[in-house]
């Protein structure tokens, strides 16, 4: 493909966006194919005719390079006679430090979009200009220099100045947009593609028990009185405690916490990256499930509890306050005592509720890789006291 036009000369350019079949791949495919053409037209070339085909296609975990998926798309592309193609999955890609949003090769015509690197918020926008700036610079015959003017007028307007277009030295990679915001933003975006809010339906186990407990603790005229008397910064602290306490005990009872220290160097980041995601994933998730625990308690004390009754055990007239403090208290109360049922729970089950496939995927490569390493060396310590 050339500037000028397809190999064959024709005026109309398909792209095809293969995406990971999993909710957030699959809705921003959809949207590209609706926005894909028009951007392209106002921006990189209003003589051709654009057009955009969706395939769902389960996107093979690649090298640095992205040869699998490169060879994927390569395939898709020879029987559906598409111009360029565009993988989108939901698997992280790093380089170092660096969070990569897109990679793009010249020679196969094939761009490579990692959605945790965007972030949490704002997807759609910034996966769309991510598109089609790689697109644009497979369009365009060359690879200008990084930092020369050529490089600057192939940027797109559309393009966020955020977002660090560069032309990287590595085999199979011509064109490279990276996050400024490095590993916090695509610690976000690994959140996001968890669904952390999957949690509150997802383990039935801690959520029987906590309702189980709030209705004890609801009508528990001690508590009544403690929540009433109760300064502000003890109740906040009694809420964090809770949330951190239902965490905690997920993380530490079902294993959810990769060993560090006992990784090789280069895979320490890695490892840290997955306890930092685990805990903002399930911490995100318990908050979900107290705020809805909080909303059922807080409507059950209106109906159940009337003014006149807390009237006679606690201090100071009755309000909304009190209903709210004592609903707070109750909430915070059987969250903590919900953490034991978590134990009835099994360990899949927990990281079926708290990661999405793709992530369970590459935590368990991530985990056996590590096991066989270790295999290998306690049978090259056996080989050697032989």
């Amino acid at each position: 493909m050339t500037e000028s036009g397809t190999d064959n000369g024709e005026r109309h350019i398909t792209i095809g966006v293969i995406t990971d079949p999993v909710a957030m791949p699959v809705l921003l495919g959809r949207q590209l194919a609706q926005d894909l053409p028009r951007v392209l037209s106002e921006h990189v070339d209003s003589s051709r005719e654009w057009s955009v085909q969706t395939r769902e296609e389960r996107l093979p975990p690649s090298d640095s390079r992205h040869t699998a998926m490169m060879e994927l798309a390569a395939t898709e592309m020879g029987e559906r006679g598409w111009d360029i193609a565009v993988c989108i999955t939901d698997l992280p890609m790093r380089v170092g430090k660096q969070a990569i949003m897109g990679d793009v090769n010249n020679g196969r015509r094939v761009v490579v979009v990692s959605l945790p690197a965007f972030g949490a918020v704002r997807l759609q926008r910034r996966v769309l200009a991510v598109v089609a700036q790689l697109i644009a610079d497979v369009y365009r015959p060359g690879t200008p220099e990084e930092g020369t003017e050529q490089h600057a007028r192939r940027r797109l307007p559309v393009l966020n100045r955020r977002f660090q277009r560069q032309t990287p030295d590595q085999d199979g990679v011509d064109s490279r947009i990276a996050s400024r915001w490095g590993s916090p933003q695509l610690l976000l975006g690994m959140v996001r593609a968890n669904r952390p809010w999957r949690l509150v339906w997802g383990l039935t186990g801690p959520l029987v028990g906590a309702f189980a407990f709030s209705a004890f603790y609801l009508l528990n005229s001690t508590v009544w009185e403690m929540a009433t008397t109760l300064s502000s910064w003890r109740m906040i602290l009694t809420v964090i405690g809770a949330l951190a306490v239902m965490t905690g005990w997920l993380v530490v009872y079902h294993h959810l916490w990769e060993p560090v220290r006992e990784r090789p160097r280069g895979e320490r980041e890695e490892a840290v990256l997955f306890n930092a995601s685990t805990v903002l994933t399930l911490g995100t998730g318990v908050a979900f499930m107290y705020i809805g625990l909080c909303l059922v308690n807080l409507t059950a004390s209106l109906v159940l509890l009337p003014s006149e009754l807390l009237q006679s055990y606690v201090t100071g007239s009755v309000g909304v306050s009190t209903y709210l403090l004592i609903t707070l208290l109750v909430t915070s109360a059987a969250t903590v005592a919900g953490a034991i049922g978590s134990g009835f729970e099994s360990e899949d089950s927990v990281r079926n509720a708290a990661f999405s496939l793709r992530e369970r995927e590459r935590r368990e490569a991530f985990r056996e890789k590590h096991e066989q390493r270790q295999r290998a060396a306690e049978s090259s310590g056996e080989s050697s006291r032989g």
